[in-house]
């Protein structure tokens, strides 16, 4: 059994966009698969800014850093990116089939070794020192994570991030990300307007 045969016959809940699926401090014994949509992980510093982490995307498991800790409270927010399914899954009967299962805790393994690449990777694009680097990285982070093309349109697989989004990624102002999204723009690097927002992966370099 893989972990898509498992969550697919557990029950499904929907979150609008903009909506918290879970907040820092919830104590929770339930994970949630994505189904379709995105949730941001971020984290508000003291004073009171947002910073968002990791995109969570189909079939992702939240919080997956909890999937295998006893740690609690949360400590992070999860809130949906768009209009989000998840599948609600028994956290201990989940653990219990997969120390049950060969296929099922191989592919757990897996996807948590996929997880952590990732977060390694948002963690380089986070790590450099203009607001351009930061940007092009953090781009190049997502459309990659959600597509192997060289041109990937984040509309079109359903990621809508506003300016304001992606200066939360980058820890930047959204004016001073308007600008050089503005610049990228003109440059061919990415390509936005009301109906796209195509990451030029060949021309989009560091």
């Amino acid at each position: 059994m893989d972990i898509v045969e498992y969550v697919r016959n557990r029950p499904v809940k929907l979150f609008s966009k903009g909506e918290a699926i879970l907040s820092e401090g919830d104590v929770t014994d339930t994970l949630l698969a994505i189904r379709s949509g995105y949730c941001k992980v971020s984290s508000i510093d003291s004073a009171g800014n947002e910073h968002m982490l990791w995109i969570a995307g189909r079939y992702d498991i939240i919080p997956t850093e909890r999937l295998f800790s006893a740690r609690t409270p949360l400590q992070f927010f999860y809130t949906a990116l768009s209009d989000v399914e998840v599948y609600q899954v028994n956290k201990a009967d989940f653990i219990a089939k997969a120390k049950a299962d060969v296929t099922l805790m191989t592919e757990i393994a897996a996807s948590m070794s996929s997880h952590y690449d990732d977060l390694l990777s948002r963690i380089n694009s986070a790590g450099h020192t203009s607001v351009r680097e930061k940007l092009i990285a953090t781009l190049r982070y997502v459309a990659e994570r959600f597509s192997a093309q060289q041109s990937v349109d984040l509309y079109s697989l359903g990621l809508r991030l506003t300016h304001k989004d992606i200066a939360e990624m980058i820890g930047s102002t959204r004016e001073t990300t308007s600008l050089e999204l503005k610049r990228l723009n003109t440059e061919g690097c990415i390509t936005y307007d009301r109906s796209q927002f195509i990451v030029n992966l060949d021309r989009c370099q560091l």
